[in-house]
């Protein structure tokens, strides 16, 4: 052998022998460890590198062409890079160009991989990356220059625990079909197991990492609030998502929240209502789907309204602004959620319209104080009582007919609670005051009480009619439920102004009685009863009733005659002047009961006086003729 050629030898002599210190060196880099020492079995000669001076042979059968240690086949969607190896996982390992050592092999319960040669190698919770370099630095013991590749042809389900505020807590499996390499993310844990619920803290879900036990905090919220998809991060197989309970949640996370795909979807929920409803008892409710007749479609899970509506509505002593609902959240913890259902009829929150969730409480507390508005703005809503049943209710005071009615919206009276048929009017008090004959001119219209009973006890409300007459507050005419009592007060110093406003409204009487008597026209000295409009004046009763007597009648004054409230009676004379109008003095409105004498003429009381003390002697003259 030639100098050149034995130069030649050496080197590449020395090459392979520096292969496997190098892979070693390589293998420390990254952090895996380098196989230990062993005594060399006995292989096949031809596949052992001999590493010898006198087997140049045997270097000269490697391929001159050199290629990396490593070579790792992943998928278009870096599923290599990111799988970590485990259990249950089935692997096809190639070693070029040596078919024997290739094959198919089984991560084995312990994470180690059995293969020829070099035995169990532990590769549980590597990288396919690392995982070939460690076999590489294995085999390179008694392969020349060996490139190994590792393929994941099967890998095993992705294995996580999630708890907290979700609706069914618990471990989960997600199995890689087909070409899906795709790891779950945090979202899909979360509609895996059933969705949240509403008091879930998505802006701090935690997941912990199995292979290190680092926790990870994400804002899952920002995802749904702008769309920030590097927050729902992927899982590892044996990660733990924990989701804790908020302590306050705000109505447009709330709407935000229930308007997703990572709300509880269960549509079927069992809750308490409490409190002012028209029937208040356990329900159990049962969304709305919004697909197709078939049955598709996403089905839209029950809300607090509606549950309101199911429970006969509101009564018209809740206070809505004040709604509570009192849920058990995963960590035994309860929880009370405020609502204002009014903000809901008054500017379209809907974030008040929560989403219920199983177990719920709900309660309408008794309000305070009865806000006239508030009470109209519910009553005339779908979140007011639901029955069209007329109360009953009871009217005392200052009216034509005291006594127990039982109201409708037109303001007549029933005998018993039949359903009403179609959209009614809900019965008001001025409606109350009709079924009982109407208020009287002497009812203080400024100081009405309103008592009623509600699940906390009596409450009393005061209502001033003047101000629905004289400003047009329909607040003040509350609507009524049932078992409501109205007293209506005598006015101490009516004024006439009052008088005749009271007169002139809707919930005064249809007509009222007053007496005309004397010298009526035609009915001389008889007069009677008439039935006129509470409007009427003096001067249209007189008309009414027919006029004067042209031949008896006193044509310039009257006799008026009043019934007061304290009992004593008032008469007054009036002269009578049917050029003017509305005049209390000498045109007064007339009231229940009043009475108008119409009087005799000088010449009628002359001839009736003649004629008085004439009778006696006309009846011996008639003595006589016989």
């Amino acid at each position: 052998m030639n100098t050149a050629s034995l130069r030649t030898y050496l080197y590449k002599g020395l090459i392979v022998g520096l292969v496997p210190t190098l892979t070693i060196a390589n293998l420390q880099s990254i952090g895996v460890a380098a196989p230990a020492k062993t005594s060399k079995p006995k292989t096949p000669a031809a596949t052992i590198a001999k590493i010898s001076v006198a087997a140049p042979a045997t270097v000269k059968k490697t391929p001159a062409k050199k290629a990396p240690t490593t070579r790792v086949a992943a998928p278009a969607n870096n599923f290599a890079d990111s799988y970590t190896l485990g259990p249950g996982d089935r692997l096809r390992i190639d070693i070029f160009n040596v078919p024997e050592y290739s094959g198919e092999f089984f991560v084995l319960g312990d994470g180690a991989v059995n293969l020829p040669v070099v035995g169990a190698i532990p590769i549980q919770g590597m990288t396919v990356q690392r995982a070939s370099a460690l076999l590489t630095a294995y085999f390179s013991r008694y392969v020349k220059r060996p490139i190994v590749t590792i393929s994941v042809l099967a890998p095993r389900p992705v294995q996580f625990a999630i708890a907290g505020e979700v609706t069914r807590a618990g471990s989960y499996t997600i199995p890689f079909t087909g070409d899906n390499r795709k790891f779950p993310t945090v979202s899909q844990a979360i509609q895996l197991a059933g969705g949240t619920t509403q008091t879930a803290n998505l802006r701090q879900v935690q997941v912990r990492r199995a292979a290190s036990g680092k926790i990870v905090s994400v804002n899952i919220f920002d995802v749904l609030q702008r769309g920030n998809t590097g927050q729902d991060i992927t899982l590892r197989d044996g990660d733990t998502v924990y989701i804790a309970r908020s302590e306050s949640v705000s109505a447009a996370d709330r709407l935000r929240l229930s308007g997703s795909n990572l709300a509880n979807q269960d549509a079927t929920v069992k809750v308490a209502i409490l409190g002012e409803v028209g029937r208040p008892g356990t329900y159990t409710l049962r969304g709305e789907s919004g697909g197709s007749v078939g049955g598709g479609g996403r089905v839209t899970p029950p809300t607090l309204t509606e549950a309101i509506k199911i429970a006969g509505g509101s009564t018209a002593s809740a206070d809505l602004s004040r709604v509570r609902v009192r849920r058990n959240t995963r960590t035994g913890a309860g929880q009370t959620v405020p609502i204002n259902l009014l903000s809901l009829l008054k500017s379209g929150d809907f974030g008040q319209d929560i989403i219920l969730q199983d177990g719920d409480t709900i309660l309408l507390p008794t309000a305070t104080e009865i806000n006239n508005a508030n009470s109209t703005l519910v009553a005339a809503s779908n979140l007011g009582p639901q029955s069209i049943s007329p109360p009953k209710v009871v009217v005392v005071g200052e009216v034509n007919r005291p006594g127990t009615y039982t109201v409708t919206g037109a303001g007549n009276t029933t005998n018993n609670n039949t359903q009403l048929n179609g959209t009614v009017a809900l019965p008001t008090v001025t409606n109350a005051i009709q079924s009982a004959a109407g208020i009287k001119p002497t009812a203080d219209i400024r100081q009405i009480q309103l008592i009623r009973t509600t699940r906390t006890g009596e409450q009393k409300i005061s209502l001033n009619l003047f101000k629905l007459l004289q400003q047009g507050d329909t607040s003040q005419d509350i609507i009524l439920q049932e078992g409501d009592r109205i007293f209506i007060p005598i006015a101490q110093n009516p004024s006439a102004q009052d008088v005749d406003l009271v007169a002139s409204s809707t919930f005064s009487p249809v007509a009222i009685k007053v007496n005309v008597i004397g010298e009526i026209a035609n009915k001389a000295g008889r007069g009677g009863t008439l039935e006129v409009p509470p409007n009427t004046t003096l001067n249209q009763a007189l008309l009414i009733a027919g006029g004067f007597d042209n031949v008896r009648a006193n044509k310039n004054e009257i006799d008026f005659i009043r019934l007061n409230p304290n009992g004593s009676v008032t008469k007054r004379l009036i002269k009578l002047n049917f050029t003017r109008g509305i005049d209390p003095e000498n045109n007064p409105r007339l009231q229940n009961n009043d009475t108008i004498v119409i009087g005799r003429n000088g010449l009628t009381r002359i001839g009736d006086g003649f004629s008085t003390i004439l009778t006696p002697f006309n009846g011996l003259l008639n003595l006589f003729r016989f």
